[in-house]
């Protein structure tokens, strides 16, 4: 019994610092989406379709399947696969294409980990406008109130997280419970919806829409967005609280994207589809499931800088970043660290791009870019490792969801011009860090 106990505390452990990011893209997926298409009953069925496979191909495959059976004394992430690769590596081209390949992922990884605090805290607080009363409320006031929350998020890392940490898993399972019951009861209403499960109705929107349904791909990504968490979360708490607790968020996920779908098809004109489909059904528990919602996305974005540091920690210990000074929060866990330079610098850009974006729906135009990158690289290491391994079955799988994360990298780069190259700007920055301190090693050693 006492192996259940701890069993289950760690996958309560793991839903409030891993699947934050992956858990608050049903405030602004769908309704991104259908921003950008009409909501006709095919194109609601097609998306929907869409939708699911993306985090049963994306998610569960390539993370929790492929690549979490790929680590290095427990941890994960871009760093331990490069770790893995490089000593089944011959030739010395190869070698320095994976290092490259590495840091370039390292870069993306930052670049998403400044978008999704901004992207989260912008799509919960927008949620106000809802309440009777504050319909008026200015774009304005909510970004100050999303970068204000932002401020007290950032202040509080020096302290450590763990001293909050343990209220996250329930806040995020509470989180889920209500994404799903939201989700049940608007079913009800169009039953229909159930059927997007068969991967047909997604295949048959893709090949009959053309290339506008082969872009919207680069919406439909968001709802994998903080899939890498997974992986890169690992070392913190092991893979079997972090599998399991993925198969019970990706109910929780995949019931309210049904029920948002199905608000969908009785409301066409729904704006923000989230918030209205409660707004609608339970309009007494509203308040208190957009307080719900802006604690979700306050804990998303702390599990992205934890994620952050760790992989700037990996990069200081692998020798590819400057020293910087680190300091250890938590007596007993290794893993809770504090970077200043990483924390204030990540703040900045954060407030940076909310004044620049405005509104969660602009930033839904830049966001997904870097994730997709990300996800590209770690596919293409776990195909290499399982091909140079012969494990012949797993790695035609690997093959097949390279296939699919590379679709949608190409989709995102329609996304460039319209925002995306401020993740590609903002990755830059640690890019040509690491780079200048290699080479600047380099010489020191000759």
């Amino acid at each position: 019994m006492a192996h259940n106990s701890a069993s289950l505390n760690g996958v309560v452990k793991s839903m409030g610092l891993v699947f934050g990011d992956i858990g608050t893209s049903p405030i602004y997926a769908l309704t991104a989406i259908f921003l950008l298409i009409p909501p006709t009953p095919q194109n609601i069925m097609g998306i929907l379709s869409l939708i699911l496979w993306t985090m049963t191909m994306l998610v569960t495959v390539q993370y929790s399947y492929l690549a979490m059976h790929l680590g290095k004394k427990g941890e994960g992430g871009t760093i331990v696969l490069k770790e893995i690769l490089l000593p089944l590596l011959k030739s010395g081209n190869q070698i320095a294409f994976v290092s490259l390949l590495a840091i370039v992922g390292i870069a993306l990884f930052i670049g998403d980990g400044v978008i999704t605090p901004a992207i989260s805290m912008l799509s919960a607080v927008e949620g106000i406008v809802l309440i009777p009363g504050f319909e008026q409320t200015s774009q304005v006031t909510l970004m100050i109130i999303a970068g204000l929350i932002a401020i007290g998020l950032f202040s509080i890392q020096a302290r450590g997280s763990e001293r909050v940490a343990w209220t996250f898993g329930p806040v995020m399972v509470l989180w889920f419970a209500a994404l799903a019951g939201a989700g049940l009861v608007a079913i009800m209403a169009a039953p229909q919806v159930l059927f997007a499960v068969n991967p047909l109705y997604g295949i048959n929107y893709l090949t009959s829409h053309g290339l506008e349904g082969f872009l919207i791909l680069s919406s439909v990504i968001l709802v994998a967005t903080g899939g890498e968490a997974l992986y890169a979360d690992m070392g913190h708490l092991g893979r079997e609280p972090i599998v399991t607790a993925w198969h019970i968020v990706f109910v929780a996920l995949a019931v309210n994207y049904l029920g948002q779908g199905a608000f969908i098809m009785t409301h066409p004109g729904a704006q923000n589809i989230l918030f209205e489909m409660v707004f609608s059904w339970f309009e007494i528990l509203y308040i208190p499931f957009l307080l719900l919602s802006i604690a979700a996305t306050i804990i998303a974005s702390q599990a992205m800088i934890s994620g952050i540091f760790s992989i700037v920690y990996q990069g200081i210990t692998t020798r590819i970043m400057p020293l910087l000074r680190i300091e250890y929060t938590s007596p007993q866990l290794r893993s809770q660290i504090y970077i200043d330079v990483v924390n204030w610098a990540l703040l900045f850009a954060v407030l940076f791009v909310i004044v620049i974006f405005r509104s969660s729906g602009n930033l839904t135009h830049a966001y997904g870019l870097a994730v997709c990158g990300t996800m590209v690289i770690t596919a293409i290491f776990v195909t290499w490792i399982l091909i140079i391994r012969r494990q012949i079955v797993k790695s035609l799988v690997a093959v097949i969801i390279l296939g699919i994360t590379a679709a949608f990298l190409i989709a995102n780069f329609d996304k460039i011009p319209y925002g995306g190259y401020w993740s590609l700007v903002i990755a830059a920055i640690p890019f040509c860090i690491i780079l200048i301190y290699v080479n600047g090693q380099k010489k020191l050693a000759e």
